[in-house]
């Protein structure tokens, strides 16, 4: 019985795989087992999945003939029922790790007699190299022991780090008892799911905090750059994680958290919603929000620390208001809409810049006229001097958006226009605009 079974998944990853493979092969804890699991790729990944396999024989190609649909999940689980090693680990196969990831992950959970042990990870952007911390980096203060007695407000703490498995090793032991697998279905981010299955079915975690990991981002074809409705498939799980709490009467413990993930979720992605999905967003998240009480919707908000825009938007939704859901997309600070304050935020080669551009500036700087402005203001907001490199990268952002508000602002003028010629013509009348419950 190999020590840890690596499960490496890959699809359509064929720029990638070989450097993710090779530092898996790099790993000080030599007795291992690497399950390659190859999701029907259409490129050449297969093919190179096993060559590399060929060459050591700790690494055991497993390929689909055809794609599964949704995420990682089908992948995932062949990985699990095929692994024998006493602890499990992923990792994606666009991805790398440090040599001594899985000997560090190993030696924390046995010093601590753990079910699961976590490390830190850093996301690296795809074309740049850049390395950043990921959202959740500051949660680490929280955990200031290496062995972490899974309590309650542990495993509330816990949940709320983002919901990735390649970052953790696990028991095998814990998911063949409690029957933990990735849900199948059509969608994608069935890592959430997986993450509350583990973390409250354990008993304790060890706590590894170093960087040992990177994650790829940035990377065309990734579920994490969608922008479209596919996004909304996230929520699905909420149903999936209720039911599993209400089987193991751990509901009224844990309504709160659950609730409380959605929230976050729901921030997150609507930032990331074009006005024309608005819709679709707000009667996604309608019937999960009915599932709950406005005491307890107040109480995931307390429990979470949220803000006011988290606060209107989960009040919007569970009245039903749609019209005040999007007023606090389309008014809260930094939104993309024209005449309202517009928030670039920058990061590059670990700079962190913070641009303003208020209404007077926008005609402006829409016509051109806003990049000796634009340097200004982040000269002055820096953390540190940036390179030329920098600034070129940060102006070709602002550049960006820019030719977007230009053609959001473009649009608003001709409606306008059209609203007063419309009034200039004895007789007219305003035509109400059809209401679509779901848009086109």
């Amino acid at each position: 019985m190999p020590d840890v079974s690596i499960i490496v998944t890959t699809y359509n990853i064929e720029a990638y795989v070989e450097e993710c493979l090779e530092s898996v092969a790099a790993q000080t804890l030599e007795d291992l087992e690497v399950l390659v699991v190859d999701d029907g790729s259409s490129d050449s990944t297969p093919e190179k999945v096993a060559a590399f396999c060929a060459r050591d024989p700790r690494f055991v190609p497993v390929l689909l003939g055809t794609n599964s649909p949704g995420g990682v999940a089908t992948a995932a689980n062949a990985g699990l029922d095929r692994a024998t090693g006493r602890w499990v680990g992923f990792v994606d196969g666009d991805d790398f790790v440090e040599p001594r990831m899985f000997e560090r992950l190993v030696e924390a959970a046995e010093s601590c007699d753990a079910d699961l042990a976590m490390c830190e990870y850093q996301e690296v952007v795809d074309g740049t190299g850049e390395r950043r911390d990921p959202a959740d980096a500051n949660r680490w203060a929280g955990l200031t022991t290496r062995c972490q007695a899974l309590d309650v407000p542990t495993r509330k703490q816990v949940l709320r780090f983002i919901a990735v498995p390649w970052r953790k090793l696990y028991r095998r032991s814990l998911l063949e008892e409690h029957a933990i697998r990735f849900p199948v279905s059509d969608g994608f981010y069935e890592d959430n799911p997986f993450h509350w299955f583990t973390v409250l079915s354990a008993r304790s975690l060890a706590v590894v905090p170093e960087v040992l990991c990177y994650h790829r981002v940035g990377r065309a074809g990734q579920t994490m750059a969608t922008v479209d409705v596919r996004l909304f498939q996230l929520f699905s799980h909420h149903d999936t994680i209720h039911a599993w709490l209400t089987e193991r009467r751990l509901l009224e413990v844990y309504e709160t958290s659950l609730l409380g993930w959605v929230i976050s979720q729901m921030e997150w992605i609507a930032r990331r919603t074009p006005g024309p999905l608005q819709r679709t967003l707000f009667d996604t998240l309608v019937p999960v929000f009915a599932q709950y009480t406005p005491e307890t919707v107040a109480a995931a908000l307390r429990e979470g620390g949220k803000g006011s825009t988290a606060q209107r938007l989960s009040a919007a939704v569970r009245k039903r208001e749609f019209g005040s859901f999007v007023r606090t997309l389309t008014t809260r600070p930094g939104s993309n809409n024209p005449l309202v304050t517009a928030g670039f935020h920058l990061r590059h080669s670990g700079v962190q810049h913070t641009v303003t551009l208020t209404g007077r500036y926008l005609r402006n700087a829409l016509q051109g006229g806003a990049a000796t402005r634009v340097t200004r203001q982040i000269s002055r907001v820096r953390r540190r001097e940036p390179s030329r490199q920098d600034l070129m990268f940060g102006l070709m952002v602002i550049q960006q958006r820019l030719d977007g508000l230009a053609g959001q602002l473009a649009q608003l003028e001709g409606r306008l226009e059209d609203r007063d010629g419309d009034r200039e013509q004895p007789g007219a009348e305003a035509v109400p605009t059809p209401r679509r419950s779901h848009p086109v």
